[in-house]
């Protein structure tokens, strides 16, 4: 009896040693097909993945907090086209808001056209400014503050009317400066006749903003809000809290963080329009990152290729973004705070400069009118990442030009009105660090 249930249990561990053997056999041939798998995953230099796998150092700080934030001060400190705005002074005198005004709203000299295709002509000129309101200004100018609550916009005339250099170019409204996203401080200076603008500033804008997207509220308020800890930082290109457009880098106070949601705050409108903030719980938690991204190569790229296959939009129309807007946005998504204009960027705001034959992947190129997101060499070709309206190219009766109206990966030999390639028209190459 002995003798057989020996027999029995050599049998069964026989067995169950053939079992196991043939087991580990199928795991390590699933685990070779999903490495295979892996392996023949094939990025294109549409991808962000192509790009970062070529940085040597993606995951190297560029700047921690802060440096950027040193880097914020120096470069307000600087340049008088951006402004620290809680520093400003609490009045001004009539004479310099009414040149402020004046320099800002210019009444352009070559002809415009309207939504119907007609010719802006002098009379149309003069009821804008009539809606200026200057003679309302009082002799000293005491400076408000306010807040957006939408996403909006600043205008060279308190107007939704468009102004366009051709007829019917829908696409380029010269009267849309810039977009302003929710939470932006703003310093209020005076209100147009109509009562539906306010004439003001952000940190690197200044115009018209509709009147109807602005909460007024105390100066420390309000900076209370914008400087708040903790606080969320968007890093999806745009997403919607409710009816709310938030885009990339717009900075949100931080209530409370649960399991699975967290609790923002938002601002709204109260009586006689003044700041109220409201509290929203929100779910969609990988589209935001607690405090800004890690300053690192990896994440510009991964930041700008968020943006791949985007509508242009001038000067933010369409709730889209220009060129130097994408360069802007990328960069908020660390705190960083850029002049909003290309010749600015690149001419005014401080950096470590590059020559041509240097260019570090993941560093911003300027050109005349134009700028762009290097991202680096394949086979022996400069690539860039992009948002632009389009280029030109050789045809055999000469220059041909080639529609693209949205963010795309485009080597920097495509061309330029003037023949040249974007290459020979690169001024300037930059790294946003201090140099």
């Amino acid at each position: 009896m002995k003798e057989k249930n020996k027999i029995i249990t050599i049998i069964l561990l026989l067995v169950l040693s053939i079992l196991f053997y043939r087991l580990e056999k199928i795991i390590n041939k699933e685990k070779e097909g999903l490495q295979a798998e892996e392996k023949s995953i094939f990025y294109t230099i549409e991808d962000s993945e192509f790009w970062i796998d070529k940085l040597e150092d993606k995951d190297l700080l560029l700047m921690d907090q802060f440096e950027i934030e040193q880097f914020n001060i120096e470069n307000f400190t600087k340049f008088d086209f951006l402004m620290e705005l809680k520093d400003h002074e609490p009045n001004m005198k009539k004479m310099e808001l009414e040149k402020l005004i004046e320099n800002t709203s210019k009444v352009p000299n070559e002809f415009r056209y309207d939504r119907e295709g007609n010719i802006t002509n002098e009379d149309y000129f003069k009821k804008l400014i009539s809606n200026f309101n200057l003679e309302s200004i009082p002799e000293n100018v005491s400076v408000n503050y306010g807040v957006t609550i939408n996403r909006t916009m600043i205008r060279t005339f308190p107007t939704f009317e468009p102004s366009y250099k051709e007829k019917d170019d829908i696409h380029f409204d010269r009267f849309m400066e810039t977009a302003i996203y929710p939470w932006e401080p703003l310093v209020i200076y005076s209100e147009s006749k109509d009562g539906e603008w306010y004439f003001g500033r952000m940190y690197n804008y200044l115009g018209w903003i509709p009147k109807e997207d602005v909460a007024i509220g105390e100066k420390d308020e309000i900076f209370g809000y914008i400087n708040r800890e903790p606080f969320l930082v968007v890093i999806d290109k745009q997403i919607y809290v409710d009816d709310l457009l938030l885009d990339m880098g717009v900075r949100v106070p931080l209530m409370e963080e649960k399991d699975g949601s967290y609790i923002i705050l938002l601002p709204t409108k109260g009586q006689k329009g003044k700041l109220e903030v409201v509290d929203k719980e929100v779910y969609i938690l990988e589209v935001f990152n607690k405090g800004y991204l890690p300053y690192t190569k990896e994440n510009i790229i991964k930041q700008g290729f968020k943006f791949y296959g985007e509508e242009y939009g001038w000067g933010g129309m369409n709730n889209k973004r220009d060129c130097s807007a994408f360069i802007l946005d990328i960069y908020r998504a660390f705190g960083l705070k850029l002049p909003r204009n290309s010749t600015e960027q690149g001419m005014g705001s401080i950096g470590k400069i590059y020559g041509k034959d240097k260019m570090p992947p993941a560093s911003v190129l300027y050109m005349p009118g134009h700028t762009m997101l290097y991202l680096g060499q394949h086979e022996g070709i400069d690539y860039i990442l992009h948002q632009f309206a389009g280029y030109f190219e050789e045809g055999e009766e000469g220059l041909n030009y080639v529609d693209m109206m949205k963010t795309a990966v485009t080597p920097l030999t495509i061309k330029t009105s003037s023949g040249k390639t974007y290459m020979e028209m690169i001024s300037i190459c930059k790294e946003f660090v201090i140099d």
